[in-house]
């Protein structure tokens, strides 16, 4: 268990689950709140799609160039890791732009 889910109560922790399933279940005006949040946050959109297309990217060249041979295992598993992470990252940002929160 980790420290956080150790100091947290489990009430509050079902009042986050909570809400973040009514966010998600929002719909039709989950639609049109993700379109407004895009249209508010335009250049952060664009910067984040880019560098998830740049990132993807490099994991695909990363995976090709350890199976033709060209990088070793050594090499793939030190930015292998580095890429899923700021990926993963990228990926967290647009789903709390997308609910208009701060999830980790």
């Amino acid at each position: 268990m980790s420290e956080r889910e150790a100091t947290s109560d489990p009430v509050d922790i079902k009042e986050s689950l909570d809400d973040i399933v009514q966010k998600l279940d929002q719909g039709k005006t989950s639609r049109s709140n993700w379109i407004e949040s895009i249209d508010a946050n335009k250049e952060e959109w664009e910067r984040l799609k880019s560098r998830i297309q740049q990132c993807q990217r490099a994991l695909k060249q990363l995976v090709t160039d350890k199976k033709a041979g060209l990088i070793g295992t050594v090499e793939f598993e030190k930015q292998y890791p580095k890429l899923q992470d700021e990926l993963t990252e990228l990926e967290t940002t647009i789903y709390n732009m997308r609910l208009g929160t701060d999830i980790k």
